[in-house]
């Protein structure tokens, strides 16, 4: 454990808090930016956003790190090391650019939501948009805006945990390795299946054993395009 400067217990520190302050603190001499949630998260090995959440403010409760006040927009939220942080650590005191304080939602993104799998022809354009999901970032990723979501239609991927009335976050991207899967276009209508290259041929496979393979050959001339790769499922229970 250590002690904050004046070496009162309810100041001390445990590693974890100090990992989690000196990172700030780097970050924000580096980038004149607090770090994200995510990015802490993703620096110290620390699963969940709600862990990195308790340890910022806890160092906020111990006066380690302070809140920029006053304004609105990102700088309200900004954190930065106080005085007491700066003599710790030796990294310059004071707020960042833009932060996520503790209660924000700047580590929450809108994914938009276009169209169902399966039933019909999705475009991603605005005439097409059905309404957004709200996302935790650390859960998909630095890719967060590549992301848009696809509500599924059918059971051809219950195996892999894809069920009827889902909704699939896709990363957007016009190549995908085998055994990804993936959303394509085939002949104007959208599939989610496994991708696989098999010569002059693909293979998307159903995760339903009750369900034959969609096999598509070089020289039919068919209408195929990849939307993306699924980096996530999103259901509601109830």
């Amino acid at each position: 454990m250590l002690e904050a400067m004046d070496g009162g217990r309810k100041d001390r520190l445990t590693r974890r808090q100090r990992q989690v302050l000196e990172f700030i603190g780097a970050h924000v001499a580096r980038t004149g930016l607090s770090p994200t949630y995510r990015e802490i998260g993703e620096g110290l090995d620390i699963r969940s956003t709600n862990g990195v959440s308790d340890h910022v403010r806890a160092l906020i409760r111990k006066g380690y790190l302070g809140k920029l006040d006053g304004g609105r927009g990102p700088l309200a939220r900004a954190l930065g090391l106080t005085e007491r942080a700066a003599g710790l650590t030796g990294l310059a005191a004071g707020p960042a650019v833009a932060a996520n304080a503790p209660g924000g939602d700047s580590d929450v993104v809108e994914v938009p939501i276009y169209g169902r799998v399966a039933a019909g022809s999705p475009i991603l354009a605005d005439q097409n948009l059905l309404g957004h999901l709200r996302v935790d970032s650390f859960l998909i990723g630095p890719s967060a805006r590549k992301v848009f979501a696809l509500r599924v239609s059918g059971d051809s991927m219950v195996n892999d945990g894809i069920l009827d009335g889902d909704y699939i976050l896709v990363q957007k991207q016009l190549q995908v390795r085998d055994g990804e899967i993936s959303v394509v276009m085939v002949d104007g209508e959208a599939t989610v299946k496994r991708f696989y290259h098999e010569g002059r041929r693909i293979r998307l496979q159903p995760a339903n054993d009750h369900m034959a393979p969609i096999y598509v050959d070089a020289t039919a001339f068919r209408d195929v395009n990849v939307l993306g790769v699924v980096v996530g499922v999103y259901r509601k229970l109830n």
